[in-house]
């Protein structure tokens, strides 16, 4: 048995006239002055010649075709440059079973001279 369709009623005065059907609500962003729909949802209005489309870094937004370069520059979710500290897989342990070493002693152990020498003496 399928669910009746809530009522949609009338948008905030001041916020979008769009209609978001997965949320079941209008959406809550503020457009422009005297236009009835946000930048996202303004291609529903019928006086608007300028074309979005869907931003190439993250379809989740939109963009105007004209403006995609400007755009993507300034996007968040353009990959960010590195820091010239970052290496990477640095932590990620060895790669492959052959690089481990047959003998492997922690210097931990060894507190003074002493007992580096004799753990020295002891590995030769």
């Amino acid at each position: 048995m399928a669910a009746p369709e809530p009522k949609r009623g009338a948008p905030v005065p001041g916020r979008c006239a769009y209609f978001v059907e997965r949320k079941k609500r209008f959406c809550k962003m503020i457009p422009a002055p005297g236009r009835r729909f946000c930048g996202e949802h303004g291609q529903q209005e019928q006086e608007n010649d300028r074309k979005r489309i869907p931003c190439p870094l993250d379809p989740k937004h939109t963009v105007y075709e004209d403006q995609l370069q400007k755009h993507l520059k300034k996007c968040n979710s353009r990959e960010k440059p590195k820091p010239v500290y970052f290496v990477q897989d640095i932590n990620a342990g060895l790669k492959d079973v052959a690089e481990i070493p047959d003998k492997t002693v922690s210097t931990s152990i060894c507190s003074n001279a002493q007992s580096l020498h004799n753990m020295l003496q002891f590995i030769i």
